[in-house]
């Protein structure tokens, strides 16, 4: 059965323009190397990729901050990704689909924000202040992170008024950066490399 079309990089041109991190954060200090990742991006049916370590599926990922706290989700099993059933997570994000004509930076974007929409809501007074790249986030000691790179993000919003839309999916909570710690065993792995290379 064939699912949605999500974007892809072969694996061996993603380590042609990066330098190999098993598990990490590779900092980036501009987007020339996004768009030189995503020269090579093309669309493919995504079950067809879950399984397959020759193409990274390219996961825009974004840690939500108000001052020194973090909003923090909780996945249930009602998730579509199986794999993360019941864990913590730092990030908003999710599989790039098909948008405009062009695979850019200005596409990213637009899939950075389409995910933030579907799996948050901003109540009128609360705005995003800025939006930092941080690095390429990449995890090749297990299976769902052998198939995915992310992009990660910092989302700063002017304050704390939001709510999670899919509540039955997932729930959500402010945390203390200096509370993290306590979440950190169930968390999935791409939360832990944020606390461990970033925070």
């Amino acid at each position: 059965m064939k699912t949605e079309l999500t974007l892809a990089i072969p694996t061996d041109h993603v380590w042609n323009i990066l330098d190999y991190v098993k598990n990490g954060v590779i900092e980036i200090s501009d987007s020339k190397i996004i768009n030189q990742l995503l020269v090579k991006g093309l669309f493919r049916y995504r079950n067809e990729l879950e399984d397959d370590p020759l193409y990274k599926q390219l996961i825009p990922y974004a840690v939500i901050c108000y001052k020194d706290m973090i909003y923090m989700f909780h996945r249930t099993k009602k998730q579509t990704e199986t794999r993360l059933h019941n864990m913590y997570s730092l990030g908003v994000g999710g599989h790039m689909n098909p948008w405009g004509e062009s695979i850019n930076i200005k596409y990213m974007h637009h899939e950075l924000t389409r995910e933030l929409n579907e799996e948050v809501q901003l109540y009128d007074n609360c705005k995003i202040e800025s939006i930092v790249p941080v690095g390429l986030i990449n995890d090749d000691t297990n299976d769902v992170g052998k198939v995915h790179l992310g992009v990660l993000y910092q989302i700063h919003l002017n304050c704390m008024d939001l709510e999670i839309n899919e509540k039955e999916k997932m729930t959500g909570q402010w945390i203390n950066i200096s509370e993290l710690k306590a979440y950190y065993s169930e968390m999935e792995s791409w939360s832990k490399i944020y606390i461990d290379t970033v925070l």
